[in-house]
């Protein structure tokens, strides 16, 4: 084997060892933002909070309104610069979160998966309260107001 051959395996080697990706699906919040595009023309698409951004950089930040929706979407954090850049072009994208080839977003996008996960003792709390079915309430929060 020639020696500039064996640098170029060992260099693909650490390349490949360095930047290992893996690609998980996750669950985030959706929301609703409703664009006035002009006069006529109102569409209304659901997309992840952080993408309102781009919308509002296109389109203004008057012209575009955002709804809380219960329903969540299905992102590939790794590929989802990747997924904006495609939509909207890289330098709308890098306009909005940075040259940074994507690290400000998936350090907005890690905080709301984040959000989206309870911690264990809140989930073992929250299954212990649903088994024991319906409860009587404490004299404490008796005709306090409920949210």
């Amino acid at each position: 084997m020639r020696y500039w051959q064996f640098n170029k395996e060992e260099e693909m080697n650490n390349s490949m060892n360095h930047k290992e990706l893996i690609h998980s699906d996750f669950q985030i919040k959706e929301v609703e933002a409703v664009v006035r595009r002009d006069a006529f023309t109102t569409i209304h698409v659901y997309v992840p909070p952080y993408e309102t951004n781009i919308l509002r950089n296109l389109f203004g930040r008057e012209n575009v309104t955002v709804f809380e929706r219960p329903s969540k979407t299905t992102i590939t954090p790794e590929q989802e610069y990747d997924r904006l850049c495609a939509k909207y072009g890289h330098e709308v994208v890098a306009k909005v979160f940075g040259e940074d080839d994507g690290d400000r977003l998936m350090e907005i996008v890690e905080g709301l998966m984040k959000e989206g996960q309870l911690p264990a003792q809140e989930k073992a709390l929250e299954e212990t309260i649903d088994q024991a079915g319906p409860h009587q309430e404490s004299p404490e929060t008796k005709g306090a107001k409920k949210r």
